[in-house]
C-alpha cells in the first residue's frame, strides 16, 4: 500500500520527535531515564528501515541539532556516536535482512564503537578512560553513601557500608567491559527485535518476521568454558579477563533462553498476558535472568525448541 508525501512526513516527523523524547528523559530523569534513554535507537532504526538510508541519516541529524540546542553540544555528539549511528546500522542490518544474530553483532560492534569514542571524548579533560570510571565510580559511591545517612542509618555504621561500597567499586572497575559488552548486546537485541515486531505490526512491512528468534553457534560453548576456567584459576589478572568472559556469554546464552521461551509461548498459544507477566517477573526477579541464561546454555544439548508439538502454520 502506497503512502503520500504528508502521511510519510507526519510519520517521519513523529518518530525523530520520538527518539527525541526518549533521549531527553535519559538526559533529566534519575534512574528510570537510563531506561529510556537504550530505546532511543528504536524510532531512528524504524524511521531509517521504513523511508531509506537518507531520510534516516536526515532523521539523525535532526535529533541531534536539537539535543544541541536544548541540552549541550556535547550530548548531541554523544547521541550521534552511541544512538544516532549504531541506529543507522541496525536499520541496515534489517533492510538486508541479515539472520537475527548477525544483526545484533553488527549493531552492538557499532554501539561499543560509538561508546567508546564518546568515552575518549568524555574522559579527556579527566586524564584517561580508566581516571573518568573511578571518578564516576567514587561519585556514585558518594551518593549512597549519602542516601544511606538519609534513610537513618547511624553514624557509627558506615565502616561496613564503606568497605562494602569499596568491594563494589573495585569488582565494577574489573568488570566494566564485559558489563559493558553485554548491555550493548542485550540494548541492541531489544531495539532489533522491537523494531522488527514494530514494522510489521504497524507498517505491515513484509518479509519481517516478529518472532524472536536467537541460535549461537554450538562452538561458542568453548567460550563459555574457557572463561570458566579463567575465572576459576584465582590468578588476579587472569580471574578478571574470564569474569568479562563470563558476563559476555551469560548475556548471550540469557538471549537464546528468552528466545526458548517465546518458542514455547507461541508453540502452546499461550495469551499474550503470560508474556507480559513474565517480563515483569525478569524484572524484579534477577534469578530468572540467570535461570533462561542456563536454559540457553544447556539448549546446546537438549535442544529445548524441538518439534514435538503441533503448532500453528508458519510458527
Amino acid at each position: 500500500m502506497t503512502e503520500g508525501p504528508a502521511k510519510a512526513a507526519v510519520q517521519g516527523a513523529a518518530l525523530c520527535l520520538a527518539s527525541l523524547t526518549l533521549a531527553l528523559a535519559g538526559a533529566t530523569i534519575p534512574i528510570a531515564g537510563v531506561f529510556f534513554a537504550l530505546l532511543t535507537p528504536l524510532p531512528l532504526v524504524l524511521l531509517s528501515s521504513r523511508y531509506g538510508r537518507t531520510i534516516g541519516m536526515l532523521g539523525v541529524i535532526a535529533v541531534g541539532a536539537s539535543l544541541a540546542t536544548l541540552v549541550g553540544q556535547g550530548y548531541a555528539w554523544i547521541f550521534s556516536l552511541e544512538f544516532g549511528v549504531p541506529a543507522l546500522v541496525l536499520a541496515e542490518a534489517i533492510r538486508r535482512e541479515w539472520s537475527p544474530e548477525a544483526s545484533v553483532a553488527t549493531g552492538s560492534l557499532a554501539v561499543i564503537g560509538g561508546s567508546a569514542l564518546g568515552l575518549l571524548m568524555l574522559s579527556r579533560s579527566a586524564g584517561g578512560p580508566i581516571e573518568y570510571l573511578q571518578e564516576h565510580l567514587d561519585q556514585a559511591v558518594q551518593e549512597a553513601m549519602a542516601l544511606y545517612s538519609k534513610i537513618g542509618i547511624a553514624a557509627d555504621e558506615p565502616g561496613p557500608l564503606s568497605i562494602s561500597a569499596e568491594h563494589l567499586r573495585r569488582f565494577f572497575l574489573a568488570a566494566s567491559p564485559g558489563l559493558f559488552i553485554a548491555a550493548a548486546a542485550l540494548t541492541t537485541s531489544a531495539n532489533y527485535f522491537l523494531a522488527r515486531i514494530g514494522l510489521t505490526r504497524a507498517f505491515g512491512a513484509s518479509g519481517s518476521d516478529s518472532g524472536f528468534a536467537w541460535k549461537m553457534p554450538d562452538s561458542l560453548v568453548w567460550v563459555f568454558i574457557g572463561s570458566a576456567g579463567l575465572f576459576l584459576s584465582g590468578l588476579p589478572i587472569v580471574k578478571q579477563l574470564g569474569l568479562n568472559g563470563l558476563l559476555v556469554m551469560m548475556a548471550l546464552y540469557f538471549l537464546q533462553g528468552l528466545a526458548i521461551a517465546a518458542f514455547w509461548i507461541r508453540r502452546l498459544k499461550l495469551p499474550p498476558f503470560v508474556g507480559i507477566l513474565g517480563a515483569v517477573l525478569l524484572l524484579i526477579q534477577p534469578l530468572l535472568l540467570l535461570l533462561l541464561a542456563g536454559v540457553g546454555l544447556f539448549d546446546i544439548w537438549f535442544s529445548f525448541r524441538r518439534q514435538t508439538l503441533p503448532g500453528p502454520p508458519g510458527v
